[in-house]
This record gives C-alpha cells, structure tokens and sequence, in this order.
C-alpha cells in the first residue's frame, strides 16, 4: 500500500489514510458539532471565562 504524505510549508505534514483505518476515535474528531464546541470551549477560556474547581467532591455546589 502506498502511503500519501502532504508538507504544508515547513511545519506541516499530514498522511492521507484509507477510511477503513480511521478508528472510532478519529470519528470524533471530523464530526463538526464537537469541533464547533471545542472551539468554543478555547474561546471561553482565553477569555477567562472559567471556572476554578478546588474540591472535586463538591463540584456541583460551586456550579451555579
């Protein structure tokens, strides 16, 4: 099998893989609504919009 590798300038390279071999973790990752969510996730944190958690056995009390 022959692999196909792309070079984006001089830090870039990306394999092109067959879909058979892209995992169910991979599937993930091209689906565009957790994308979007995960950008959005970025954005609010480096808007510091976060929220800190110092005891995790009583997360839900400090989430209002």
């Amino acid at each position: 099998m022959e692999r196909v590798i792309v070079q984006c300038g001089n830090t870039e390279t990306y394999e092109i893989v067959p879909a058979k071999k892209i995992s169910d973790t991979d599937k993930y990752f091209s689906n565009t609504k957790l994308l979007q969510a995960l950008k959005e996730a970025e954005e609010d944190i480096a808007a510091g919009s976060v929220r800190e958690v110092k005891d995790v056995k009583q997360i839900w009390e400090g989430i209002q």
